[in-house]
């Protein structure tokens, strides 16, 4: 229980406390020592990826500031976002005897690092198939995503819940984790995102024109006769698109930002809302740009401690002036993860100890490591009045 209690700590100690200490020096050309703990940062220092690197190299510094322990030293180094240059800076960490790096952000760059055997590399990525041996995926994976899912979906005896996906290479590769997925989904349907094509998908799926058909039928029989019900009736019906029930539930859509946004529209266009159905989506990473689409209310999502999130984005920027990239949380529990497993086991630190049976408490949440895989207990949360409500 002690290393969970001490990872807890130093995690919460920052949303708490401000410290006065000051910032630690990232010095690359630190002497090494039994009793340092020297830890590379691969990330995109230049380049289109800068801006993210930058934000994770400010996170870390964050956490050093909290950690508030002279004998962690970081070693930066740039990975300008591609594998050939991952593996040289990855080389240079050897040559300086690291044997954990954080890093690199993109799968992409992960290519030649496996032939780099004494270094641990803990990746921001959250894609977990075909990761080299020597790489810890910590990304908010669709493992965890789809679980915290499928697993609200069961508990609730939510019924019927059809799974779309868009005709891409995104789907190739989430669809090995849908099959390892004990739940069974109503249907699956594939779309693709040209938006006429997505409509017409939408439309059958929905069985739209079908249900048009029927109100125009049952109107017009309305309208011939002069019984008060069927009078009333028919000022009911007069303020409806459709007539019909469709033939599920729920709705999963795996997919994001602008081609989300078109999804759940073409469902509004269809007559079928979330006062019908209930709307599940993948982590959102809680972008407040989707309060300003009304089809977006009542819509589910999966992610990581809200409260932590904010309070994180808030010390960030009162530190720096500026609001950081997502993933850069992340980067703060994977060093909080490092300091606390070399701070109990410094005479055989051991990254192995990372997957440890207890599991850890960090910014994110619960999460354990297993299979090199970071699996997140996620919450589930509901746009609801232009807030986000956590649900479970």
């Amino acid at each position: 229980m002690k290393k969970i209690f001490i990872f807890s700590v130093i995690t919460y100690l920052f949303l708490g406390i401000n410290t006065s200490t000051n910032s630690q020096n990232l010095n690359e050309d630190e002497k090494a020592s039994d009793e340092i703990l020297k830890v590379g940062l691969l990330v995109p220092l230049s380049g289109e990826f800068k801006e993210i690197g930058e934000s994770i190299l400010r996170s870390i510094k964050l956490a050093t500031k909290q950690l508030n322990d002279e004998k962690i030293k970081i070693f930066p180094k740039d990975s300008k976002g591609n594998a050939e240059d991952s593996f040289k800076a990855a080389k240079d960490f050897e040559n300086l005897g690291i044997k954990i790096v954080i890093g690199p952000v993109f799968y992409t760059s992960l290519s030649k690092l496996n032939k780099i055997d004494n270094i641990t590399f803990i990746s921001l990525t959250n894609k977990t198939q075909k990761i080299p041996k020597n790489i810890i995926s910590f990304g908010i994976n669709f493992e965890s995503q789809l679980e915290a899912i499928t697993k609200y979906l069961l508990d609730n005896k939510v019924a019927k819940t059809i799974l779309l996906l868009p005709d891409s290479e995104f789907s190739k590769q989430i669809n090995p984790i849908i099959k390892n997925n004990k739940y069974e989904f109503f249907k699956t349907h594939y779309y693709d995102t040209n938006p006429e094509k997505l409509t017409a998908a939408i439309e059958k799926i929905t069985n739209y024109k079908q249900r048009k058909i029927n109100l125009k039928s049952r109107v017009k029989i309305l309208e011939k006769s002069e019984l008060i019900k069927d009078k009333n009736e028919l000022k009911k019906l007069e303020l409806k698109h459709t007539l019909g029930e469709i033939n599920f539930k729920s709705v999963l859509i795996a997919d994001f930002d602008e081609s989300l946004k078109s999804v759940i529209n073409s469902f509004t266009f269809a007559d079928v809302s979330s006062d019908r159905v209930k709307f599940f989506t993948f982590n959102q990473w809680f972008d407040e740009s989707l309060f300003n689409e009304t089809s977006f209310q009542d819509l589910i999502f999966p992610g990581i401690n809200l409260k932590n999130f904010r309070k994180f984005n808030k010390k960030y920027y009162k530190t720096f002036g500026k609001r950081p990239v997502e993933i850069s949380i992340l980067a703060y529990d994977a060093l909080a993860l490092i300091y606390s497993t070399w701070n109990n086991n410094k005479t055989n630190f051991k990254t192995e100890r990372f997957s440890s049976k207890i599991g850890f408490k960090g910014l994110q949440g619960e999460f354990i490591i297993k299979n090199n895989i970071n699996k997140s207990k996620l919450n589930l949360y509901k746009i609801l009045n232009k807030k986000f409500t956590k649900i479970n």
